[in-house]
């Protein structure tokens, strides 16, 4: 599977926080790194929420991965504007493959 867009993003909260994510055939997350100067706790709760969006594709599944973030303290970061962002890095992608190119 190749990757088809590559991009980085940087968002400022009370803290910085970058995406990285690659996306592949079909609009499908290969690869994200989501990092920063942000607290989570458990400390595994971004890696958890990575592999979960790894290989989603919609906005239901990408629904679902965040929603495990429900049971954990995240503090420097608005969870919502970080799930909005990679919706629409997905959205964005759906709009290219369906008549807009890349």
């Amino acid at each position: 599977m190749k990757a088809l867009k590559q991009e980085s993003i940087i968002l400022r909260y009370e803290k910085t926080v970058k995406v990285d994510i690659v996306i592949g055939d079909e609009c499908r997350i290969i690869d994200i790194i989501i990092s920063g100067d942000f607290f989570a706790y458990p400390e595994d709760s971004i890696e958890r929420l990575e592999s979960k969006l790894k290989e989603c594709r919609d906005e239901l599944c990408i629904e679902e991965a965040f929603r495990e973030l429900s049971s954990s303290v995240v503090l420097g970061v608005n969870v919502e504007d970080l799930k909005n962002k990679v919706m629409g890095f997905i959205k964005n992608c759906r709009s290219v493959y369906s008549g807009g190119g890349i």
